[in-house]
């Protein structure tokens, strides 16, 4: 059913596309032409398809085909942008070797794409009659900030959906979370030789950090989830003081904490300022701030529901195997789906080399990935 040739093609040119990020890496280019390509595609299919501008230069591009009938709606979401590309000698190759497709974005996700696009050709081919609505949502952003879904929520909501991230055709029900928050100690400029008149932030941030350092140890072995694994905090930057011989205002650092699902904003934030309390109450002088900079929620969905069982139908029927039911230690844009109310699943092709020098797909999942989602959008 699916055009094979078709479907390899598309990928290559997607591959070529440079759709960096442009908030991860300069002469990124961000997803306007890749989102052009595929409007193109689905406009020859005769699929209805706009592109909405979100920020200059990013764009989302939804397509849809319409029921003749009143079954429930199924959105198939894929995210456009690619990580950086330093240190891969040719990241946009799109070669081919031993059933394997390389290229940055191949595996995340632009195989993802192209067994969407491969599947609408099909369904279009094959003049499948649907029962609801079908749509393809083709989104910007989602490793940065996640605008283009944020957008798309506002915009259209379906019954339910399947985001089509790597999942090596196992099915992804759960996924963690994180939250990064930016704390700042406050200290007293003074001289170096006045230590009398001086207070070090500097110092303060030390004792906090103790005290972080023993949350971060303590949190692996509290907090489990039998697909996510373990929660986590670490703390990736710290800023403090301007020179020599003065004794520091401020100290900042920004703390990352990995959620399971379960667990709230308000809890997370809640630990963290308990610490800060306690170390105000035990030491003269501290002060320190806590602030927001991003929170992004963790996702589970009941393997009970509908969605994960047609797709678990669905993929035992093309592939030959049962499933298995995984989870993923990192965030994806079907938190945001889940929050606005929609049924969701993720499942995509199989590969390697996720945000690494050497990135590559494997091309008869890819194929199989297609024949999936028409079975999906059959049912």
């Amino acid at each position: 059913m699916i055009d094979k040739n078709f479907t390899i093609e598309t990928l290559q040119k997607l591959v070529r596309i440079n759709s960096v990020n442009p908030a991860l890496e300069e002469g990124g280019k961000g997803e306007f032409e890749t989102g052009v390509y595929i409007h193109d595609q689905l406009r020859s299919m005769g699929i209805d398809s706009e592109v909405n501008e979100i920020a200059p230069g990013r764009v989302n591009v939804i397509g849809i085909i319409e029921a003749e009938g009143t079954g429930g709606s199924l959105m198939l979401n894929a995210h456009m942008d690619t990580v950086g590309v330093k240190g891969m000698s040719d990241p946009y190759s799109g070669r081919v070797s031993d059933g394997k497709l390389f290229g940055r974005g191949a595996y995340d996700m632009k195989g993802s794409i192209a067994a969407i696009l491969g599947a609408a050709k099909a369904i279009r081919d094959k003049k499948i009659k649907l029962k609801g609505d079908l749509v393809f949502a083709f989104v910007a952003d989602e490793e940065y900030e996640s605008i283009g879904t944020k957008m798309l929520v506002q915009k259209i909501k379906t019954d339910s959906a399947i985001v089509a991230e790597p999942t090596g055709l196992k099915i992804c029900t759960a996924h963690r979370g994180f939250g990064i928050w930016k704390i700042t100690t406050k200290g007293k400029t003074a001289h170096g030789g006045n230590h009398h008149l001086g207070l070090d932030a500097n110092m303060h941030m030390g004792l906090l950090l103790s005290e972080l350092y023993k949350m971060a140890n303590k949190l692996p072995k509290s907090r489990k989830h039998p697909l996510c694994g373990e929660a986590s905090l670490h703390v990736p930057l710290i800023s403090g003081g301007r020179s020599l011989f003065i004794y520091s205002k401020e100290c900042t650092i920004q703390l990352e904490r990995r959620t399971l699902p379960g667990e709230t904003e308000d809890m997370v934030r809640a630990e963290i300022q308990e610490i800060i309390d306690n170390l105000q109450m035990k030491h003269s002088g501290f002060r320190a701030g806590m602030e927001r900079v991003i929170w992004r929620s963790p996702f589970e969905i009941d393997q009970s529901r509908s969605i994960v069982k047609d797709v678990s139908k669905a993929v035992l029927k093309i592939t030959g195997n049962k499933p298995k039911m995984i989870g993923h230690t990192w965030w994806e844009d079907s938190a945001i789906l889940g929050e606005a109310g929609i049924e969701t699943v993720i499942l995509g092709p199989k590969g390697g080399g996720i945000h690494e020098e050497v990135e590559w797909v494997d091309l008869h999942s890819v194929i199989q990935l297609a024949e999936i989602f028409c079975k999906m959008a059959a049912r």
